[in-house]
Formats: C-alpha cells, structure tokens, sequence
C-alpha cells in the first residue's frame, strides 16, 4: 500500500490536534468541577492544598441537596417511564395508521421542543395554579411528561421505520390478533428505540431547570436546589453533587449510544 502524501499525513494530524484541543476545551470545566471536589481548601484557588473527602460527607450531612437527589430520583424515572410508554404508542399509530389529522397532530406532538422553556414554565404556572396543582412534586411529573413525548416518539419512530409491516400482516395472517401482533412482534422489535428514549428522556428529566423552577414550589428536583444553594451559600460540596450528577450523566447517555449507534447504523426496511 502506497504512503500517504506529505500533505494528506499533515491535514490528517492537524485534524486530530484541532480535535483534541476542541473536547479539551469542552471538558475542562468539568474536569476542574471534579478535581477540586477533592481540594482540601475551601475555596477553589492554587496551589493544591491536598486531597480530602469531607466535602462528599457535608453534601450527605446536610441533607439539602440530598433531599433534591431525591426528588429528582422519583421524578425523572417515572417521567421518563410515562412519556416512553406513551410515545410508543403515539409512534406505532403515527408510524402504521393513517387517519384524519394525522399531519396536524403529528405537529402538535413536536410543539414543546420548539416552545422556549421559559415560555413553557410560565404557561405551565398558569395551568397548574388553576387546577391547584403547583408546587408539589406531581407539577413536575407532569410538565415533564409532556416536554419528554416528542423526544419518545422520535426516536421509537426511528426504530420502527426499520421494521418492514409485512412482518407484523404475516403474524396476522398466521392467526395472532393484533394485540398478540403488538406484544410478540412489534414490542420485542421497538426494544432498542424504548429503551433508549427512556434513558435519554431520563437524561433530559433530570439535568432540566427552567420548567422545574417555576412548578416546583417546595419541593425542588436537584438542579433548582443547586441554584437555590448557590444564592445562599458557597461550598464545596457542590462540586462533590456535580460530580456524580456527571458520573450518572454519562453512564446513562453511554447506554444511549450504545443502543442507538446500532440503529442509526441500519437503514430503514421499506415493505414490498
């Protein structure tokens, strides 16, 4: 095999420095996040003053922001649950149905990505107050379903465009109703697309601020907790709670990839 060119060999190294340098970039006020979690000084300065572990022991003594963990543990999941099983549902009808204001409702459904969540939170406000819903955690678990749909129903779509129909008309035709259809064919198939609409609807869930802000009243998912702190208090400890929302942020955006490389990988199966 014939050597690269001069040129091509030096645009190629060029490429991986641009590269490097650019996530480098991205990553370093992460990186430093959880570097001076450790830092045994109070206050983030240098030069290193040692390496401690009392700042994760006050982020669980105080309780505050553990508290918010909490609430963000039984609000993300069951948000991500709902929106999933509704978005497959939404996405098998949009994707094998065709009825009378399908394009309408198929618009509808993609509204609240394109609404600014600042928007979002003051109409959410509004509705809430007046069926006496605001400022408990349930407001949350609402607004959240509802913003998480589309991105369910999205990424289920994609997984069912490659499934051919006339796999789900042979098991009719071979005597399975169209629930058994549904349950045995369809729902084993749509497995990669659910379960990763649900981790990034999780995901989406748990880092979200602004609608969570204006619904929450007292009882606050861990990001509104976090800015609360921050008007009241400066510590250490904040570092230690960013760090293992990171931690858990790229374990869950890690089972996203894996379970959706695969199916970006394979081209949609049209039907004869």
């Amino acid at each position: 095999m014939a050597a690269k060119p001069f040129s091509a060999r030096a645009l190629t190294v060029t490429g991986w420095l641009y590269l490097i340098l650019g996530y480098g970039l991205l990553m370093l006020p992460i990186l430093t996040l959880v570097i001076f979690s450790f830092e045994n000084s109070r206050f983030p300065t240098l030069p290193w003053t040692g390496w401690t572990w009392s700042w994760y022991q006050e982020m669980f003594t105080d309780g505050t922001l553990i508290e918010a963990l909490k609430a963000s543990l039984f609000v993300s999941p069951l948000a991500a649950a709902i929106a999933t099983v509704l978005g497959f549902f939404g996405a098998y009808a949009l994707n094998r149905f065709e009825f009378r204001g399908k394009q309408p409702l198929t618009i509808l459904l993609i509204v609240p990505i394109l609404v600014p969540p600042l928007i979002l939170g003051v109409a959410f406000l509004g509705l809430l107050s007046r069926v006496n819903l605001q400022g408990q955690l349930y407001s949350i678990l609402i607004t959240h379903v509802v913003i998480l749909l589309p991105t369910a129903i999205a990424l289920i779509t994609l997984r069912l465009m490659q499934m051919p129909k006339a796999i789900e008309q042979a098991a009719w035709n071979l005597g399975a109703t169209e629930w058994q259809a549904l349950w045995r064919v369809v729902l084993p198939w749509t497995v990669p697309g659910i379960a990763g609409a649900f981790l990034l609807a999780f995901t989406f869930s748990f880092d979200e601020f602004v609608i969570a802000w204006f619904v929450s009243g007292f009882e606050p998912t861990l990001p509104v907790s976090i800015y609360n702190f921050l008007g009241s208090n400066l510590s250490p400890s904040l570092n230690a709670i960013g760090t293992l929302v990171f931690l858990l942020s790229i374990l869950l955006l890690v089972g996203v990839e894996l379970l959706l490389i695969p199916m970006l990988l394979n081209k949609p199966t049209r039907s004869r």
